[in-house]
């Protein structure tokens, strides 16, 4: 603007050389910007955001009013509702916590691209089905600092912002935006479309007994396998999967991240988000739990299904903890020292590895706070009344593990890093010990 404002002062001649300059200057940066690597920023979050979250709403508005120098209440936000079967209801929750954070209602948007119709409004919102292919759409995408995408089903989005596998005006818009420095966040299936492929469904014993489809299984009780397809592919540097500790899905992101040639692999857990600042090519946890570290670049796996893996490397860090994927190395906070003395005694065999929570507990209690060197999880079904098939998976300290505690505002927080993990197909028969009835007592007051 200002180079306008000067040549308009001087003779015609240099406003046409002005003209002239600006637009080469413009196209150049352009072509930089189309040829470089993104100067955006990510928050995927791994679902269930609670309202009152405050570091990871912070962090996401931080990074907006950073990309082109903004106050929060000055900070342009799109929200996408797309993925939701009520799309107004959800991204108006997301607008009402922006707002509270700071931002201004009239500088936020629902951008009307959905596939379900919101039951609460008047409007048929199922007729937004098309709004990715609107060129005027697409341009407004670009006066946004800012563009969240909200949880559902993640295959509505790329049904939606994909043509043949091929980004709509919209998404392309959004994609350059990203490039410029546009910071993007969504949760849960907001999260699950940041990496390509991406998942869709499955279970991390189905995908280890039975493998990768690369067909919709969502919702088949017969399939479990893990459902890969593609993409938006705003994260270039691993596959991303989300719930994750909650709901034991490192099984399904192995598998995945090697079927799909992905070296590296991250599970992001609830209410938690690790933003990713690609100037520094680090990667932040915010939030109330942690995030998963799968490296596989020194793993072997057999060809065949029920898998056997080893040397699979698995981390665990939390709030204020970074990874730099260019280096591999990690920055555990300071109020985090060494663990010196383990805590906890020798750990027991974890007989529902998959479970709830069950990840954190064997990596940190029962490894590198215990005084074990190993740590045991187990997973298996039964495949009728006698037997059942399973995996044993070993959690193990090696020369480069290295454990972490400490307490975030009176919170304990840890970090396990460089775990080696060998997960080894099992099978299991069942033998019911018989029972003398004679020898039984009968009850008695």
């Amino acid at each position: 603007m200002r180079k306008w404002k000067y040549a308009f002062a001087v003779a015609a001649v240099l406003i046409v050389c002005s003209v002239l300059g600006v637009q080469s200057v413009t196209q150049s940066e352009s072509n930089a910007t189309q040829a470089g690597e993104a100067k955006g920023s990510l928050v995927i979050v791994g679902g269930a955001l609670s309202s009152d979250n405050t570091d990871v709403y912070e962090s996401f508005l931080s990074l907006a009013q950073k990309f082109r120098n903004k106050s929060k209440e000055d900070v342009k936000i799109g929200i996408m509702p797309t993925a939701s079967s009520q799309p107004f209801q959800s991204a108006s929750s997301y607008r009402n916590d922006f707002i509270s954070y700071g931002a201004s209602e009239e500088n936020i948007d629902i951008i009307p691209i959905a596939v379900s119709d919101d039951p609460s409004t008047e409007e048929d919102e199922s007729k937004w089905v098309d709004g990715a292919y609107n060129k005027n759409l697409a341009k407004k995408m670009e006066e946004y600092d800012a563009i969240w995408f909200v949880g559902g089903n993640q295959l509505d989005y790329t049904s939606t912002l994909l043509i043949d596998g091929e980004d709509t005006p919209v998404l392309a818009s959004i994609k350059e935006s990203y490039k410029r420095g546009a910071v993007l966040g969504g949760s849960s299936a907001g999260a699950a479309i940041m990496s390509d492929p991406m998942i869709g469904a499955g279970t991390s014993l189905g995908a280890l007994n039975e493998g990768v489809t690369y067909k919709d299984n969502y919702g088949n009780e017969d399939d479990n396998r893990v459902f890969l397809t593609k993409g938006l592919g705003f994260f270039e540097n691993g596959m991303v999967d989300q719930h994750f500790v909650k709901r034991g899905r490192f099984g399904r992101l192995i598998v995945g991240a090697w079927d799909a040639g992905n070296e590296m692999a991250y599970g992001i857990d609830e209410n938690t988000a690790m933003v990713i600042r690609n100037e520094n090519k680090s990667i932040e946890v915010v939030g109330e739990s942690g995030l998963v570290i799968v490296d596989l670049s020194k793993a072997k796996k057999t060809k065949d299904f029920p898998a056997a893996m080893k040397g699979v490397s698995i981390s665990y860090i939390e709030k204020g903890d970074r990874y730099f994927w260019d280096t591999k190395k990690y920055m555990i906070t300071e109020d985090k020292p060494v663990i010196e003395t383990s805590y906890y005694p020798a750990s027991s065999v974890n007989t529902a590895i998959f479970g709830e929570d069950a990840l954190k507990q064997v990596l940190t209690y029962d490894l590198v706070d215990s005084k074990s060197n190993q740590a045991i999880g187990l997973a298996y079904e039964l495949t009728s009344e006698k037997k059942g098939k399973g995996f044993k998976l070993v959690f193990s300290q090696t020369k480069d593990t290295k454990g972490y505690w400490g307490k975030i505002d009176g919170v304990e927080s840890y970090a396990a890093i460089n775990v080696s993990l060998d997960l080894n197909p099992m099978k299991i028969k069942l033998k019911e010990d018989k029972v003398k009835e004679n020898k039984m007592e009968k009850f008695s007051k």
